[in-house]
């Protein structure tokens, strides 16, 4: 069986409510989900090491 490696970013940022619809953070994190989402747009959340809370590595079977 092959096996792969999965890496899981976890990055948390503040987002700047004045750029954002609505003036909430749930907002604010709605619309990232809905039109800025990580796969689209991944250096955009990435940018900032700073903002950097955990990566993981782990082995993961493939079929």
């Amino acid at each position: 069986m092959a096996q792969k490696i999965r890496v899981t970013v976890v990055t948390e940022y503040t987002p700047h409510l004045g750029h954002y619809p609505g003036d909430s953070v749930e907002e604010a994190a709605a619309f990232d989900e809905r039109e800025n989402n990580f796969v689209e747009y991944p250096t955009t959340y990435l940018d900032d090491p700073s903002e950097l809370v955990s990566v993981t590595y782990e082995v993961v079977p493939t079929e």
